[in-house]
């Protein structure tokens, strides 16, 4: 019984690590899940300035102060793995900001928080100012359908949970033996 109580919270840790996790991070790079159609959807926006999106070179589409919130748009068919470089044209200022790192920006900087929540749906939404305006993040939004797009772990992340794993793993055993 007394294994019993120290095991309770290891078990409820090792169900915390193994629950889905919503990610999310500025400047990450996204990409294509499942070979097929790509379908985004315009979520809103709160910008003063007037911007359009593209995807991988598509179409600029989505004017963000007279799209209706849930419109769709079928950017076509992608193979899995497509890298996909978004991309917001600021009509105010004339400026393009990339999703990913920054290093395509005008200013070096990530413009982008890309966000898959617990249902498996992408989430990207921009900051449409040089500098990194007010980071606000809520300028032009628009999702990916569930499971179709997803965020590649950063190495560290994954090195971090696998850490915990195997600490966990460790304990588990020295629990173990203790009762032999």
């Amino acid at each position: 019984m007394k294994n019993l109580r120290t095991l309770m919270p290891l078990l409820g840790l090792a169900a915390a690590l193994a629950a889905p996790q919503a990610q999310a991070a500025v400047g990450d790079d996204f990409f294509v899940m499942n070979t097929g159609d790509l379908i985004i959807r315009f979520e809103g926006s709160d910008a003063g300035y007037n911007s359009l999106i593209s995807v991988n070179s598509s179409p600029e589409i989505f004017p963000n102060h007279s799209t209706p919130i849930g419109t769709e748009y079928n950017l076509g068919s992608f193979a899995a793995g497509t890298r996909l470089d978004v991309v917001l044209h600021v009509l105010n200022t004339g400026l393009f900001f990339h999703t990913g790192n920054g290093i395509g920006n005008i200013d070096a900087m990530a413009h982008a928080n890309v966000f898959t929540d617990l249902t498996g749906r992408t989430f990207v939404s921009f900051e449409d100012l040089a500098g990194g305006g007010d980071m606000d993040f809520n300028d032009h939004m628009f999702s990916f359908a569930t499971g179709t797009v997803g965020v590649i772990p950063e190495p560290s992340s994954l090195l971090l949970t696998l850490a915990g794993l195997g600490v966990l793993g460790f304990l588990l055993t020295r629990l173990r033996n203790e009762d032999s």
